[in-house]
């Protein structure tokens, strides 16, 4: 899993039809610290997210393995929100 913050959206005007229905997130990398990484994602929002949000995304076949996603043209689905994180 990587942890990611929400920065915007992705519209699109055509499409592969496994994606119609999906909001799609621009997203990028963020540290155990939140500080942003230079790595950005497009992924599919299962969760409901919004932006300036923390979120775990998986990627790879692992994307596919959510009850929206099954079967469908994804690289990376958003699967959890970060309320916090605690650290020893």
């Amino acid at each position: 899993m990587k942890m990611v913050k929400v920065i915007g959206s992705v519209t699109t005007t055509i499409k592969d039809k496994s994606l119609e229905g999906f909001k799609l997130l621009f997203v990028q990398s963020v540290d155990v610290d939140l500080k942003e990484k230079k790595e950005y994602f497009v992924a599919v929002d299962t969760v409901g997210l919004g932006e300036d949000e923390i979120a775990l995304m998986v990627t790879g076949s692992t994307a596919k393995r959510t009850d929206i996603t099954k079967g469908k043209n994804v690289d990376g689905s958003l699967v959890a929100k970060v309320e916090r994180i605690d650290l020893e």
